[in-house]
């Protein structure tokens, strides 16, 4: 079975590590927080992927000032996609 992107297990697998989810900036963008590192998730339809986008404060949060994380193709399991990402997350975004 593929990932689809309207499917939010990629979300989640950030909410059971502990992320927040946080409305920020004049266009009140979501962002999943954790101490203090802001991640995004955008979705790349013409690469059939997404990307952790993250801020390591609230004002390049606000200001969209984000670095680009590594892409999670949508081509390949849920499972493996989700494994990958949980162990990424927890390597790149929470230390």
């Amino acid at each position: 079975m593929q990932y689809h992107p309207e499917n939010l297990s990629h979300q989640n697998i950030l909410i059971e590590l502990g992320f927040k989810i946080e409305f920020v900036g004049e266009k009140q963008y979501q962002y999943l927080v954790y101490n203090n590192c802001y991640c995004k998730i955008t979705y790349l339809e013409k690469l059939n992927a997404f990307v952790i986008e993250s801020a390591d404060n609230l004002t390049d949060a606000m200001n969209g000032v984000l670095e680009d994380g590594d892409l999670y193709y949508m081509n390949i399991s849920e499972d493996a996609m989700l494994h990958q990402l949980r162990r990424d997350v927890v390597a790149y975004y929470m230390d």
